[in-house]
């Protein structure tokens, strides 16, 4: 009988670990403003002073968090939308345009790491280069 319940315990703590590893290290991160997925190719990392990291679906959920926490935040990193890279928002050229990248928020402000890249968008689907959302002191 008691080889039974150790089992038993043993098998409920392994279900309870795979839960906690799951949330943590496997789910798809949860936007810091809105707790929306975050698509990895539209993500926005806010990086703090004190070294933490908030993660963002959309440049709006980021810029809307930017506002009212600038004075905590150390740089803000951005994804290039044609390539995925990881680049500083002050490196990046933004695009406003038609096509919305997350329907929940509308955001339609897009990133590119090459300019180039940038005014093809901005012709294709009939936007314009706009400021860095990010800037100011952080």
């Amino acid at each position: 009988m008691a080889k039974k319940f150790w089992i038993g315990l043993i098998i409920i703590m392994a279900v309870a670990l795979a839960g906690v590893f799951y949330q943590k290290y496997l789910k798809n991160p949860r936007c810091a403003y809105d707790g929306s997925s975050i698509p990895i190719i539209y993500e926005v990392d806010i990086v703090l002073k004190d070294h933490s990291t908030r993660k963002f679906c959309s440049i709006f959920c980021a810029a809307q968090w930017f506002k009212n926490n600038v004075q905590l935040i150390d740089h803000v990193i951005v994804t290039d939308e044609i390539r995925g890279n990881k680049i500083e928002s002050s490196m990046a050229y933004f695009v406003e345009s038609e096509l919305i990248t997350n329907e929940t928020n509308d955001n339609r402000i897009h990133v590119f790491q090459q300019r180039q890249d940038a005014l093809t968008h901005a012709e294709r689907f009939h936007g314009t280069m706009t400021d860095d959302p990010f800037t100011g002191e952080g």
